[in-house]
C-alpha cells in the first residue's frame, strides 16, 4: 500500500509538473472555431480552425458515422445548398507564402495568384476533386446545381494579342453532372440566388469578338448573348430566380468621364435588352444614370432600382496642380464638420440618388433628391414603399448632443410616385419591418417606440412608460438613455417583436391592438433573446415554436428552450453556469448544432437531433489546452463605502491556495461581471490582457464593474475599483505589493486616473488614453471626422456638458494636470494613425512624465490605428506589456527595451527583448 501510495504521488506530481504557463507563441497557435454550417439533411456539420500564425483547416464532420476529415488550407469553405457538395479555394501554404515573399518580394504576388486551387467535393464520394489556378468562384446561396468559376485565359499566347490583361476564363460547372460551359475574356459576372443562372461581362477582343453581356441558364446547355457592341458594361444584376437581368452601358468616350449610362433590362425568352426611357427623369432633375449604384430587382421582380447623379465640378486641366490653391474654408454654419465631410469623400464621390422603374409601363421615377438624398428601403426590396431623408439640418447638434440626430424624412409609393411626409425634425432613423408596409422607430427622447403606415400616412406611438421599460435600465451616462432592440416582424407584416431588459414584447404597427408582453422574464430575473434558426424565412410564425436563449440576472446562468409565442410558455431545454451560441438547424432535418462554453471550457461545437436532450462534442478546437495552467472564473462581490454592492469577475489559477499570496492584475472598462461564463481564447489581443495567459502564470485577475456618477467619472472608477481590491486585500490571498492595472482606451484614461490617486499598483498599462479632457473635447476623431464634443457631454466620458459649464469637471478627471502626484511606473500604448483617441494625448501624457522626472515608456505601433492591429505589432505588444508587468509583480529580469531603449537607428533591428543582464535572444515569438 505504501509503495502504491508513493507511486500515486509520483504521478500525480509529475501530472501536476506538466502543466505550463501559456507564452506568446502558444497564443499564436490557438484554434478559433469559425464558419459553422449544418447541411440540408444535417448529415455533415462544416467548421474552420484559425489560428493567428498558420493556415485554416476547414473540418467535415459525418454526423452518421461520427468521423471527420480535415481540410487543411482551405479558405471561404462552404457547404451547397442541398448539402451534397463542398466548396471552397485551397491556398498555398503559409510557410511557402513566406518563403515566396522573402526570395523576391516585388514578384510574390504575380507568382502567388496562379497558385490557388478551387476544391469541389461530392460527399458521396471518397475523395475531391481539386481545380488548379483558380481566381474566384461563386455559387448561388439557394441552388446547388452549379458553379462558376475563373481561371486563366485557355487561349494561347499568340492569340491573346488585343485582350484586357484582367480578363479571364469564365467556368460553369453543373454539380452532379459532366456538363461545362465556359466564355473566355470575362472581367465580371454574377450568379442568381435561386436559379443555375449567371450573367457575365465579356470584353473586346480584336476583331474577333466584341464585347458583350452573356446569359447561361445551365439547364439550356448554350450561352446566350443578350448585348454585343464595344461599350462600357457595369451593373450586372439578375433576379433571385434569375428570369430577369439587367445591366448598364455607355459609349467609350475618353473626353468625359462622367458620361452617363443607359440602362438594360432583359426578361428570359426576349429576343433582347430593352433600354429605359429615362430622358423625363434625366431632363426634370439632371441627372443621369451612374454606375456607382448597382441596379436591384425588387422582391417580386415589377420594379428595377438603380442609381442617378449630376454632373460634378471638374478640374481645371488648363491649370498646373503647384497653380492652384489648395485650401479648406471651414464655416461655423456647415452643417457637418469638414474634418467629417473629408471622411466621407470617396463616399460623396460616388454618392448617387435612388430611382425606380416601373417595368410593366415603362415608367421611371426619382426618388431621392440633393434635397433628400438618403434612403431607407425595405428588406430584400420587398414592398411598394421607400423612405427618404435628409438629417442635415441636424447634424451640427449631434457634434456636442451625440447620435442619433433627428431626421426630415418622407415616405414615398414607387408605384405611383406619391409622397407622405413622417414628423419633421422628430424621427430618428427608422426601418422597414419586413414586407415593407410599415416603417418603425425607437424615439430615445420620450422612450416610446412608434410606427409610420406607409399606406395611410398615420403615425402610432405604440408604447409608453406605463406599458413598460423599454429603455435602458442601467444607463449611468447623460444622454437619453437606448432601448434594448428590435427583434423581428410576425407573419403578415403588421406585427413585430421588440426586447426590454428581461422580455420579449408585441407590438402592432397598426396600432390597432395593445402591446403584448410575451414572456414572463422580468419577475424571475431572466432575460429572453429570439434566436433565428431558419434565415431564409424573413417572417416569424406565431404557430411555429421559437428557440429562445435566456441569461439569468442573478447568476449569470445562461439557457436556451422553446417559446410558444401564442401562449407565452417557455419550455427550458437547457440551463445551467455556461454560455450558450452560435445556434444553427438544418434546413430539412431535425437536426442542430450549437456550442456551450465557460472560462475553462472551450465553445466546441455539439450536435443534437433534439435539443432538450445531451448533445454531442463533435469538435476539439484546443487539445493542447489540458498542457496548459489554467483557472477559475467566479463572480465577486463587496460593498463599497457608499454602502453599495458591487460586482466583478475574479479570475484564480488553478491549484489556489487561499493561504498563500499571489500578484494582482486588475483590468476593466465599464461592466463585466455578467460575462462570467465567457470562455476568453488564449490569441495575442490588440488592447487587452489574456486572462489565461497571465492566470496559467500565476497572476489573479480582478475585473470591478464601474458604477459611474455623472460628472464624475475619474471619482467613480476609483470608488469603485479601489473599494473591490481593498476588499480583495482583506481576504489575504493578495500581495498588495505586487498590485498592477492595465486598460485601453476608456479603460487606458481609468487606469491613468487611479495612477493619479493612489501609490497601491506597482506598475500600470495604459493604451490610449484620454488625460486632458480640455484639449480632447476639442479634438476630432479622425476615424469618423466627428467632434468629440458628444463624448465628454453626453456620451462615455459622462461629464454632462460643455468645459464653460464645468470647467473644474474637466480639470478634476484629466490626470495630466496632478501627473505630479505619479509614482508607479507607467507603460503607454498610443499609435500614430489613432482614429477615436488623439494620438496627441499619448503624447501629453509622456510628455509631462518625463518632465516630472517619473518611469514612463510610450509605445507607437507606426501606422496602426486605436490599437495594434497587425499579427507581428500585436505579439510584440503582448511580449513587451508581459515583460513590464512581470518585472514589476513577478521579478522577472529587466529588458533593455526597458533599461536602455531601442534608438531609432535600430528600430526593426534591435527589438531588445533581451534581458539587460546578458542581452541574449529574445522569447520565441512568430511574427
Amino acid at each position: 500500500m505504501r509503495q502504491l501510495t508513493l507511486l500515486l504521488l509520483l504521478f500525480t506530481g509529475t501530472s501536476v509538473l506538466a502543466q505550463k504557463p501559456i507564452t506568446i507563441a502558444d497564443m499564436q497557435d490557438w484554434n478559433r472555431l469559425t464558419n459553422e454550417q449544418i447541411s440540408a439533411d444535417g448529415r455533415h456539420i462544416l467548421y474552420t480552425l484559425t489560428k493567428d500564425v498558420g493556415d485554416p483547416t476547414a473540418v467535415l464532420y459525418n454526423t452518421s458515422t461520427k468521423t471527420e476529415r480535415r481540410l487543411p488550407r482551405l479558405h471561404r469553405a462552404e457547404l451547397t445548398y442541398d448539402g451534397r457538395h463542398l466548396i471552397g479555394l485551397l491556398k498555398p501554404a503559409y510557410d511557402t507564402t513566406r518563403q515566396i515573399k522573402l526570395r523576391d518580394k516585388k514578384k510574390a504576388k504575380d507568382k502567388l495568384k496562379d497558385m490557388d486551387s478551387l476544391l469541389v467535393w461530392d460527399l458521396s464520394q471518397p475523395a475531391p476533386v481539386v481545380i488548379p489556378k483558380v481566381y474566384g468562384y461563386k455559387i448561388g446561396d439557394r441552388t446547388a446545381k452549379s458553379y462558376a468559376y475563373t481561371t486563366a485565359s485557355a487561349l494561347p499566347d499568340s492569340l491573346r494579342k488585343g485582350l484586357d490583361k484582367d480578363a479571364k476564363r469564365l467556368v460553369v460547372r453543373n454539380f452532379t453532372t459532366r456538363d461545362s460551359f465556359y466564355l473566355e475574356g470575362v472581367m465580371d459576372y454574377v450568379v442568381s440566388r435561386d436559379a443555375p443562372a449567371v450573367l457575365a461581362h465579356r470584353t473586346d477582343k480584336d476583331s474577333t469578338w466584341q464585347a458583350g453581356i452573356h446569359y447561361l441558364d445551365t439547364r439550356q446547355l448554350e450561352w446566350q448573348a443578350l448585348l454585343q457592341d464595344s461599350l462600357d458594361y457595369e451593373g450586372l444584376t439578375l433576379t433571385h430566380d434569375g428570369t430577369q437581368a439587367a445591366f448598364l452601358t455607355r459609349e467609350r468616350d475618353p473626353d468625359d468621364k462622367q458620361l452617363g449610362y443607359n440602362l438594360h433590362h432583359w426578361r428570359i425568352g426576349g429576343d433582347k435588352t430593352t433600354v429605359a426611357d429615362l430622358n423625363e427623369l434625366t431632363t426634370s432633375y439632371q441627372m443621369s444614370v451612374s454606375a456607382d449604384y448597382t441596379p436591384r430587382f425588387s422582391f417580386d421582380g415589377e420594379q428595377l432600382f438603380f442609381g442617378t447623379r449630376g454632373r460634378r465640378l471638374e478640374k481645371d486641366t488648363t491649370l498646373l496642380d503647384d497653380e492652384i490653391a489648395d485650401v479648406e474654408i471651414w464655416t461655423t454654419e456647415d452643417a457637418r464638420l469638414y474634418t467629417q465631410e473629408n471622411v466621407r469623400l470617396s463616399e460623396e464621390k460616388k454618392r448617387t440618388y435612388l430611382a425606380v422603374l416601373d417595368l410593366a409601363d415603362g415608367t421611371a421615377r426619382q426618388l431621392a433628391t440633393t434635397a433628400m438624398p438618403y434612403a431607407y428601403t425595405p428588406p430584400e426590396m420587398n414592398g411598394r414603399y421607400v423612405a427618404i431623408y435628409d438629417d442635415r439640418p441636424y447634424a451640427k447638434e449631434t457634434m456636442w448632443e451625440g447620435f442619433p440626430g433627428a431626421r426630415n424624412t418622407v415616405v414615398i409609393d414607387t408605384k405611383t410616385g406619391r409622397t407622405r411626409p413622417m414628423l419633421d425634425g422628430q424621427v430618428t432613423p427608422a426601418r422597414f419591418l419586413e414586407g415593407g408596409d410599415y416603417l418603425i422607430w425607437y424615439n430615445q427622447t420620450d422612450t416610446t417606440w412608434n410606427s409610420f403606415d406607409a399606406s395611410n400616412g398615420e403615425h402610432h406611438v405604440l408604447t409608453t412608460n406605463a406599458t413598460g421599460v423599454f429603455y435602458d435600465e442601467v444607463n449611468d451616462r447623460p444622454m437619453h438613455p437606448r432601448s434594448y432592440g428590435y427583434a423581428g416582424t410576425l407573419e403578415g407584416g403588421r406585427k413585430f417583436l421588440v426586447n426590454d431588459r428581461y422580455d420579449i414584447w408585441e407590438l402592432d404597427a397598426a396600432g390597432r391592438e395593445a402591446p403584448r408582453r410575451v414572456t414572463r422574464g422580468r419577475e424571475a430575473s431572466l432575460r429572453y433573446f429570439l434566436r433565428d434558426l431558419d434565415r431564409e424565412e424573413r417572417f416569424i410564425d406565431p404557430s411555429e415554436k421559437q428557440l429562445v436563449e435566456t441569461f439569468n440576472q442573478d447568476t449569470y446562468a445562461g439557457g436556451f428552450g422553446w417559446l410558444d409565442m401564442r401562449s407565452g410558455t417557455y419550455t427550458a431545454a437547457k440551463a445551467a453556469p455556461k454560455s450558450y451560441g452560435d445556434f444553427a438547424k438544418a434546413r430539412q432535418a431535425e437536426a442542430y448544432i450549437y456550442s456551450e462554453s465557460d472560462f475553462r471550457q472551450y465553445p466546441d461545437l455539439q450536435y443534437t437531433t433534439d435539443l432538450s436532450r445531451p448533445a454531442t462534442v463533435i469538435s476539439d478546437a484546443n487539445p493542447q489546452q489540458n498542457q496548459f495552467n489554467w483557472g477559475t472564473a467566479e463572480r465577486y462581490q463587496w460593498v463599497d463605502n457608499q454602502g453599495r454592492t458591487l460586482s466583478g469577475l475574479l479570475i484564480k489559477p488553478d491549484g489556489f491556495d487561499p493561504n498563500k499570496q499571489y500578484p494582482l492584475l486588475v483590468n476593466f472598462y465599464e461592466r463585466n461581471s455578467e460575462g462570467l461564463y465567457r470562455h476568453r481564447t488564449p490569441v495575442p489581443g490588440r488592447s487587452s490582457i489574456n486572462y489565461p495567459h497571465y492566470v496559467s502564470k500565476g497572476y489573479v485577475i480582478f475585473n470591478p464593474d464601474v458604477i459611474y456618477r455623472i460628472g464624475y467619472p475619474g471619482e467613480s472608477a476609483y470608488d469603485c475599483v479601489m473599494s473591490g481590491v481593498t476588499s480583495l486585500i482583506s481576504e489575504g490571498f493578495i500581495d498588495r505589493k505586487r498590485i498592477g492595472a492595465q486598460g485601453h482606451s476608456w479603460g487606458g484614461y481609468q487606469v491613468a486616473y487611479l495612477a493619479t490617486r493612489t501609490d497601491l499598483f506597482a506598475a500600470i498599462e495604459s493604451g490610449a488614453p484620454v488625460v486632458n479632457m480640455f484639449s480632447a473635447y476639442g479634438g476630432i476623431r479622425w476615424g469618423s471626422g466627428l467632434s468629440r464634443q458628444f463624448q465628454y457631454e453626453r456620451t462615455q466620458s459622462r461629464i454632462g456638458g460643455s468645459p464653460w459649464e464645468f470647467p473644474l469637471r474637466y480639470m478634476e478627471n484629466s490626470p495630466i494636470f496632478t501627473s505630479d502626484k505619479i509614482n508607479t511606473p507607467i507603460l503607454i500604448l498610443h499609435n500614430d494613425e489613432d482614429g477615436a483617441v488623439p494620438w496627441y494625448q499619448g503624447i501629453e501624457w509622456y510628455t509631462a512624465l518625463r518632465r516630472l522626472g517619473k518611469k514612463a515608456w510610450l509605445l507607437n505601433y507606426r501606422g496602426e490605428p486605436h490599437w495594434p492591429v497587425k499579427t507581428p505589432n500585436r505579439a510584440d505588444f503582448q511580449t513587451r506589456m508581459e515583460q513590464f508587468f512581470d518585472h514589476y509583480l513577478m521579478g522577472g529580469d529587466l529588458p533593455v527595451w526597458m533599461d536602455e531603449g531601442v534608438a531609432p537607428l535600430e528600430r526593426g533591428l534591435n527589438m531588445g527583448l533581451e534581458p539587460a543582464s546578458d542581452k541574449g535572444g529574445g522569447p520565441p515569438v512568430r511574427h
